[in-house]
């Protein structure tokens, strides 16, 4: 049994840098749902298929090349990006801080190169306090949008003792194609054939 409660007591009051904390804070994720460590990055940027800090290059329509590092990568599953905001969970300052993560986690999905694809999920962390989850299982370049919808894409730390949100967690990391089927439920106009012109006038 994943003892839930010792790690979020451990972190929960997680005040360092995001530079100092993040690594450590998903390897000890890793372990509490059971999932293996990312594993020692090499020079081969092509065997880096789950690792934290890895390489991507923006190419700028001048020519230039600048480099970024992904905080954790696992490749065909997800790109996480981390922060430590200091900032109260659900204000609007953290979620600006959190929208600027997801921004960062796409711009580096799009930066990736193209026999690898781009993964279907991007999971922005504030160390200590939450998970955000994105998707685009197309991984055609569409846009990344909350999963499974607005209302619960948020995952407080706390949330981490239900045996659900483990699960979500855990199937992203190993079968991140199979979440498809928890997504939001097709629009009620897939199951009603009337004209939904009268209803939808505001």
């Amino acid at each position: 049994m994943p003892d839930v409660e010792a790690f979020i007591q451990r972190w929960q009051n997680a005040t360092g840098s995001e530079r100092a904390n993040h690594q450590l804070f998903v390897a000890e994720l890793c372990d509490l749902l059971e999932l293996p460590r990312p594993d020692p990055a090499t020079e081969d940027n092509a065997e880096n298929a789950y690792v934290f800090e890895r390489l991507v290059n923006f190419h700028n329509p001048d020519g230039a090349t600048n480099r970024g590092f992904i905080d954790c990568y696992r490749r065909g599953a997800f790109i996480l990006e981390a922060k430590s905001t200091g900032k109260t969970l659900g204000s609007g300052m953290w979620d600006n801080a959190m929208l600027r993560a997801q921004g960062q986690a796409v711009a580096y999905a799009r930066a990736l190169p193209k026999e690898e694809g781009r993964p279907p999920f991007v999971i922005t962390l504030d160390v200590g306090t939450a998970l955000e989850l994105y998707s685009e299982f197309s991984q055609s370049g569409g846009a990344y949008v909350p999963f499974p919808d607005p209302r619960s894409h948020r995952i407080p730390l706390a949330d981490l003792y239900q045996e659900g949100i483990r699960e979500r967690l855990r199937k992203i990391w190993l079968e991140p194609l199979t979440v498809v089927s928890q997504k939001a439920p097709p629009p009620i106009s897939q199951f009603n054939p009337q004209p939904l012109a009268l209803n939808l006038a505001h």
